[in-house]
């Protein structure tokens, strides 16, 4: 199984480009060994992320096993790396783990 990320402006492949003041959503698709992608109520959801980079809304505690999760920088933050990782479940078994690096931006 693999996993893709997709998201809002800044989002590319393995990388990402947290501008501050611009939330942004980053989900999280998996791709079973058919290449079929696995639909989310086939699957769990498992994220980490650093507990400095906020999520948005602000204050909100995005559930851990969603297919998505969102962030908003701050200005505090500009130059810092977080990294976010997702582990995917899928009900056969297939598992897969995959990371997304994060710059934080003006």
């Amino acid at each position: 199984m693999q996993i893709q990320f997709l998201g809002g402006a800044g989002v590319n492949g393995d990388t990402a480009e947290l501008a501050v003041g611009r939330p942004v959503m980053i989900s999280a698709v998996a791709i079973d060994d058919n290449d079929q992608p696995v639909q989310p109520s086939d699957a769990t959801y498992a994220w980490t992320w650093p507990s400095w980079l906020p999520t948005y809304p602000e204050g909100y505690d995005w559930p851990a096993d969603a297919q998505q999760t969102q962030f908003n920088a701050t200005a505090d933050l500009v130059g810092k790396i977080a990294e976010v990782s997702v582990t995917i479940t899928a009900k056969n078994g297939q598992k897969a783990s995959k990371s997304l690096k994060c710059t934080i931006v003006k």
